[in-house]
């Protein structure tokens, strides 16, 4: 039986103890992947791939006047904050210009467009100063802007009129503008988040230019204590299971099965997805225990039907002393297991930090046959780039960054440029997340070599 630390939970060693002990010899682990060169000369035209397809990306996913998130990267990015229950609460703000197509007749076309930047700047200064911020600009007349707090609505919208109202964007004569905001919003759907504002919008439409409306939601939150006692004891008692979900190729072949953690958070209650906790996890450090007990599992699971399993570990984790360790030694005792094991940290800041160890766990988990890869990406080809040569098999592209390619030319091009960049670091490329099965046959045909979402599960 090998060492396990502290944190494991009793029923995860019980269950290991009686593998170790009823287990035959098996046959000797398959040569691990080889690792993936790339030369000095390659990493230079990964970089000018990465450039070009940074502009695909940019094309696709901002609007042109602005330089801000379009409707459908913006109502992407909102959804992903509201569905993380246990994450801070948020103020939703929506700026309305009133007045666009006289301004229009009057000043032309031009001038406009050029207030019409301004307000992207104004409106873009707060995620360059605020983490976790974030704006978009939705249709020709509306903006939105998305903060991390609850409580600063109507003081940050007010702010904002001020500073415009002395610039030529809304200054005597230009721009009319009134704000709408839901302040102090939990867990639910962006399109709940964007009626209320929208609601409050449109009260303060109606009381005239410069007006400003502000809906609280608030409601009942857990606290940072009881939360973290709820996930560590759901972890000790082994209240845990995993999703399955297939990822399959063009031909319809199941690849592998992807498998989120999800925990049972009150004895008897429903097991919960990971957006539901992972936040607070995090913020608590339970992180890596989470991420150990998702690899067991999944190694328990495969043991049983032979059937390879992609399982998501924190970018965090990997900064933990000793994780990359203990992983290795969970391969090593379960190596037919192990040869069947995918898994997959997610893309972000944390992985910048963290991609020293990355490198780590690629040579100690690939050794045992593990696949690795990279979730969640399409945020920036520059960060995808460096990824090159670190020892990754393949990269998911998170929904988002792909959704409406069969309907939108710029979408579908900047698909068309991630599998160049991807397939040409020498890793494959995943869809996640796919609700749309033209857009699937679209990726598909663009080069994608396998994808997830509703629409696989659904063919």
């Amino acid at each position: 039986m090998p060492h396990l630390p502290d944190f494991t939970p009793d029923s995860l060693r019980r269950r290991l103890a009686s593998w170790v002990a009823g287990r035959r010899e098996g046959p000797r682990p398959a040569s691990p992947p080889a690792p993936v060169e790339v030369s000095p000369e390659r990493l230079v035209e990964v970089g000018r791939e990465a450039d070009r397809v940074e502009a695909l990306r940019l094309e696709a996913h901002t609007d042109p006047t602005s330089g801000l998130p379009n409707r459908r990267h913006f109502v992407g990015l909102l959804g992903s904050v509201l569905g993380q229950g246990a994450a801070p609460e948020r103020s939703l703000l929506l700026l309305r210009a009133l007045n666009l197509a006289a301004l229009r007749l009057q000043t032309g076309s031009e001038a406009v467009e050029r207030r019409l930047a301004l307000i992207g700047e104004a409106l873009e200064a707060y995620p360059q100063h605020v983490p976790g911020a974030f704006a978009g600009r939705l249709n020709d007349s509306d903006f939105a802007l998305c903060l991390p707090a609850a409580g600063v609505a109507e003081e940050t919208a007010r702010t904002l009129l001020e500073a415009l109202r002395a610039t030529p964007a809304a200054g005597p004569g230009a721009i009319e503008l009134v704000i709408g905001a839901a302040d102090d919003l939990r867990a639910g759907l962006p399109g709940d988040a964007l009626a209320a504002a929208d609601l409050a919008l449109a009260q303060a439409e109606a009381a005239g230019p410069f007006s400003i409306e502000i809906h609280t939601a608030g409601g009942a939150v857990l606290g940072e204590q009881v939360w973290r006692s709820r996930i560590a004891e759901a972890l000790q008692e082994g209240r845990a299971t995993l999703g399955e979900f297939p990822v399959s190729d063009a031909h319809g072949r199941v690849l592998h099965l992807e498998c989120p953690l999800r925990l049972q958070l009150e004895p008897g209650g429903p097991f919960r997805e990971a957006q539901r906790w992972l936040a607070m996890a995090t913020r608590s450090r339970l992180l890596p225990r989470v991420d150990l007990t998702a690899i067991e599992l999944a190694l328990l699971a495969s043991e049983r039907d032979a059937r390879a399993r992609c399982v998501h570990v924190g970018a965090a984790s990997l900064t933990t002393p000793g994780f990359v360790a203990e992983v290795r030694q969970r391969l090593q005792a379960q190596p037919e297991a192990a040869r069947r094991l995918l898994v997959d940290v997610g893309e972000g800041v944390w992985l910048e930090r963290a991609l020293p160890r990355l490198a780590d766990a690629a040579v100690a988990w690939r050794a045992c046959g593990v696949r690795l890869g990279v979730e969640h990406a399409g945020a920036s080809m520059h960060a995808l780039a460096r990824l090159a040569g670190v020892g990754l098999d393949h990269v998911r592209i998170e929904a988002r960054f792909v959704r409406g390619a069969a309907a939108d030319p710029a979408v579908r091009a900047f698909a068309a440029g991630l599998v160049g960049l991807v397939h040409g670091m020498g890793l494959t490329l995943v869809a996640e997340g796919v609700d749309d099965d033209a857009d699937l046959q679209a990726l598909f045909g663009a080069g994608f070599d396998a994808a997830t979402g509703p629409a696989v599960r659904q063919r």
